[in-house]
This record gives structure tokens, C-alpha cells and sequence, in this order.
């Protein structure tokens, strides 16, 4: 009996585990997309075409909204076997769970590697983005001091010659 409530539990965790490899690699390819869309991003900020820049936005966006479900659904299947992975035994009691974990965490350091390399990017594209701003904020105030100008010197003057008005009657 013993023995089948040792099996059962190993095949449940084992299952688990499968499952997280699974939402883990899903994870590991939106983030993929997610950098390739930033990389994207560098290159159209470069080019100053803003219509694509939001467009690579919103496709990142639902980028994230779908790691987000895929993480709540990852907390929610670990949280029914962390206390089996924990166990200081657990790679003897239950050794093809510990190569499943052993790949889950490696899977897992992948992400947070590529993470890391999309926030990297995200800062530069920033600074871009602020340096674009003032570029931008530098030829509006050139284009207000060059209308002043323009209209300073367009101006109507009014007429020069005296006018003459008879009171007589």
C-alpha cells in the first residue's frame, strides 16, 4: 500500500513537471518573440517610423498578456508539488522527477537569461526614445522662433500716408 501511495505521488509530481517543462518552453518562445519584436523596435526608432513602433507595442503586449496566463498557470501546478521537489530525498525517492526538475530549472535560467537581454534592450531603445523626444521638442521650439519671426515681418503696416477728412459741411 505503501508502495502505491509512493508511485502515485511520483506520477502525479511527475506529471506536473512535464506540464511546467511544457508551459516553460511556451514561455521561452513568446519571450523569443518578444526580443525579436524589441531588436524591431531599435531598428524602426533608428528609422523614425513611429506607425510601426506601435505596432510592435501591441504585438509585444499580447506577448506579455500571454505569459502571464502561462505563468499563473505554472504557479498553480507548482504550488500542488513543491513540497514533493523540496524534499531533501527527492532525487532518490523519485529519480525521473529529478531530471524533469533538473531540465524545468535549467529551462527556467534560459528565461531569465533572455529576460535579461530584453531589458538590456529596452533600456537603450529608451534612451533612444528620449533622444528622438528632444530632437523632436529642439526643431518645435526652431519652427515657433521662425514663425514669430515670419509673421514679424509679414506684418501689415498700416497705412503710412495721412487721410484727409473734410468737416466742412
Amino acid at each position: 500500500m505503501v508502495e502505491n501511495e509512493k508511485r502515485e505521488i511520483n506520477q502525479k509530481v511527475n506529471e506536473g513537471l512535464k506540464r511546467l517543462l511544457e508551459l516553460a518552453e511556451a514561455k521561452k518562445r513568446r519571450m523569443e518573440q518578444i526580443f525579436e519584436l524589441t531588436r524591431k523596435q531599435s531598428e524602426v526608432l533608428s528609422a523614425d517610423q513611429v506607425d510601426k513602433l506601435l505596432e510592435y507595442i501591441d504585438d509585444k503586449q499580447e506577448h506579455i498578456d500571454a505569459i502571464k496566463a502561462l505563468d499563473e498557470k505554472f504557479s498553480g501546478i507548482f504550488e500542488g508539488i513543491k513540497d514533493e521537489v523540496n524534499r531533501a530525498d527527492f532525487e532518490r525517492y523519485n529519480p525521473e522527477g529529478y531530471d524533469l526538475y533538473i531540465k524545468l530549472r535549467a529551462s527556467v535560467s534560459q528565461i531569465k537569461d533572455m529576460v535579461e537581454a530584453i531589458y538590456n534592450l529596452e533600456v537603450q531603445n529608451q534612451n533612444r526614445v528620449q533622444e528622438v523626444i528632444q530632437d523632436v521638442k529642439a526643431r518645435i521650439t526652431s519652427i515657433s522662433k521662425g514663425k514669430k519671426g515670419y509673421s514679424a515681418y509679414k506684418q501689415s503696416v498700416p497705412q503710412a500716408g495721412g487721410v484727409f477728412i473734410d468737416q466742412r459741411k
